[in-house]
């Protein structure tokens, strides 16, 4: 089943995971209202920007993914290489006050781990 409707589980998590692209714009307030992290360090805000920018971009590579089957394997499995780091690093840090509001962060990128990893394994 998952794998008749695979190309709307890239839409969705692709969808899902390219919001960040509104961190690479407004990364202070983005980082205080979606994640619940104050943050003013200059370099901090930068590396913050650039990792909005580099989610979207995996995002918009799975969207990509939906409409071109051929890609599918190789797009899916950066992902999964990119979300089992998000979670691995999230692991490590999960009892940290600022870790509070990366949980659904996590929790979806966990669940994209294992789609992911079952698609590539039944397809």
């Amino acid at each position: 089943m998952l794998v008749e409707h695979f190309a709307v589980v890239l839409w969705v998590t692709g969808a899902l995971t390219a919001t960040p692209i509104v961190q690479f714009a407004a990364p202070k307030l983005v980082l205080a209202r979606m994640y619940r992290i104050e943050l003013t360090d200059e370099a901090g805000l930068f590396i913050a920007r650039h990792w909005g920018l580099f989610a979207a971009t995996i995002g918009g590579l799975l969207m990509f993914a939906a409409a071109h089957p051929e890609l599918r394997p190789a797009v899916v499995t950066a992902a999964l290489v990119e979300k089992v780091g998000m979670v691995v690093a999230f692991a490590f840090v999960h009892r940290r006050p600022f870790a509070r509001g990366l949980r659904m962060v996590a929790a979806v990128d966990a669940t994209c781990v294992v789609l992911y990893a079952v698609w590539l394994v039944t397809s």
